[in-house]
This record gives structure tokens, sequence and C-alpha cells, in this order.
């Protein structure tokens, strides 16, 4: 049996809730989020609208990789226009999200989901992209310097001891 085709397309708002339960397990997975954003049910509607709201407006993307006879199977998520406070001669588009479902990976739709957003990109102007992956995402890590992306800038992180057991309170 023929492996199902697959198709890159634009996302539909009836992709949502698919989309949405993707971002739940990228939440989920310490080695993609560090657990940044917990995927709890507000985080989720939270993060439904915000793919809305990039989906709408000028320069917002979402792409979805699509198996026939299976449906999505994964997405890319991505601005072309950033807005900067300073001037600069750079268009910079960022990368926000990039997921394949487990079963699906190691089969190159990551690359062509890439691919099509690198493109899209292209076509909008845009100059460079940007995106982020945690140091130990050695799979994403992989695409994108396949891919022609090269470190730019480290980020470091220090987690800061709460006094008094008080989380959150500043």
């Amino acid at each position: 049996m023929a492996a199902p085709e697959i198709r890159i397309r634009p996302f539909r708002p009836e992709d949502l809730d698919v989309l949405a339960n993707f971002w739940r397990d990228m939440a989920s997975d310490p080695l993609v989020s560090d657990r940044v954003y917990p995927p709890t049910e507000e985080n989720v509607a939270r993060w439904r609208s915000w793919v809305l709201k990039v989906h709408e407006e000028e320069g917002g993307h979402v792409l979805v990789a699509e198996a026939g006879g299976v449906g999505p199977v994964g997405f890319v998520l991505f601005r072309s226009r950033v807005e900067r406070p300073l001037w600069t001669p750079r268009r910079t588009a960022i990368i926000y999200d990039l997921y394949v479902r487990p079963g699906w990976r190691r089969r190159g739709i990551g690359t062509r989901l890439l691919e099509a957003a690198l493109e899209l990109l292209r076509r909008e102007g845009a100059t460079h992209v940007r995106v982020s992956a945690l140091a130990a995402n050695e799979p994403a890590l992989r695409l994108y310097k396949k891919m022609g992306f090269r470190e730019h800038m480290i980020t470091l992180v220090r987690e800061l001891a709460q006094q008094g057991g008080q989380h959150g309170q500043g």
C-alpha cells in the first residue's frame, strides 16, 4: 500500500481543534517547550485566539500539512511582518511554531512545511527569518541547520529562587 500523499495548504478555521491538540502536545513535551507555557485549558484557549489573530492579519500565516484520508499531520505558524521599535533595513520574519505529529516525522514533512513558509516569506519581501528552538531539541536544530539557518544569538536563562515560597509575586 502506498503512503498517503502529503499536501501543504493554507490553514482553514476548521483546522483549529486539531492544531490546538498539536500545540498541547508541544507544550507538554519538555524537549520542545521546557514547559514555559503549561498546556492548561486557559493557555490552549489563548493559543487558539492567537492563531486566529495571526491568520487574519496581513503577513500572518499558518500552513497545514495534510495527509490524504488522515487530515492534518503538521503545521507551521509564522509572520512576515514584525514591528520593530527601531528602524532597520532588514525585513525579519518569525517562525513561531513548527510541528509534525510523532508518527509522521522523518518523512520530509517538516522540511516541506519550512520550504513552503520560506518561499511565502521571500515573496512577501522578508530578507531574514528568525526561529527559536531549545538547545536540547536536536531534531529541530538539525532541520533548521539543514535548511540554511545558522546560530545568530544565544539566549541564556537563569531561574531565580523565590523567597518565602511565594511564586509569581513581584
